[in-house]
């Protein structure tokens, strides 16, 4: 990405007892919404539990490309989950999930009015922005552009034009923005931008 991320902490969401979680693999602690779990199918094969949701016992990694590419390696996940083998391509099968949600969720927020789509909608914006998503194909000077006339609170930068425009029907999109006002919905959609920035990142 050009133009050099700034992921400032999201707002904290009002509960303040999150659940923490340890990473299998570098042994460090944080809240679970940093790391991805993962559980074992009944056939005995290891694959991700995005949303936190499946029923059985998991085992959890940091949000982190290196974290991931070191545990498939280390077979760390195998032993933890004292599983038979790991899913297909694990990696891009974590990716592409986290993807899909960063999707949905933008999804949800264009469709209550809390996320807009290209650059002249988000300079005509009533709301403040919170979030700024910049496609990682997008112009460098046109970002910084948008991003200093917005006041984006964060500036994201870990999808691709192709996969912003997927949200809005558009073959690509170099901007998309998550407005002020819905702060639960912020901080979501902050939390899971991040895990997939994290995964993505070397």
């Amino acid at each position: 990405m050009m133009l050099k991320q700034q992921l400032k902490k999201a707002r904290p969401r009002l509960n303040k007892s999150l659940p923490v979680r340890k990473c299998v693999l570098t042994g460090a602690s944080g809240p679970s919404h940093q790391l991805i779990r993962f559980v074992t199918s009944p056939e005995g094969v290891v694959f991700p539990d995005i949303g936190n949701r499946l029923d059985g016992r998991g085992a959890w990694l940091k949000a982190s490309g290196t974290v991931l590419a070191q545990a498939v390696k280390a077979k760390s996940l195998q032993k933890a989950l004292k599983a038979k083998a790991l899913a297909e391509d694990l990696p891009h099968l974590v990716e592409r999930l986290l993807v899909e949600r960063v999707q949905h969720l933008l999804g949800l927020g264009r469709r209550g009015g809390s996320v807009l789509g290209g650059a002249g909608k988000i300079r005509a914006a009533s709301n403040p922005v919170a979030i700024l998503l910049v496609a990682t194909d997008a112009s460098e000077r046109e970002a910084r552009g948008l991003a200093s006339a917005s006041g984006a609170e964060i500036t994201i930068g870990c999808l691709s034009g192709e996969e912003l425009g997927k949200v809005f029907g558009r073959p690509s999109l170099a901007f998309a923005a998550c407005l002020t006002g819905n702060h639960g919905f912020a901080a979501s959609l902050g939390e899971e931008l991040a895990r997939l920035q994290g995964v993505r990142e070397e």
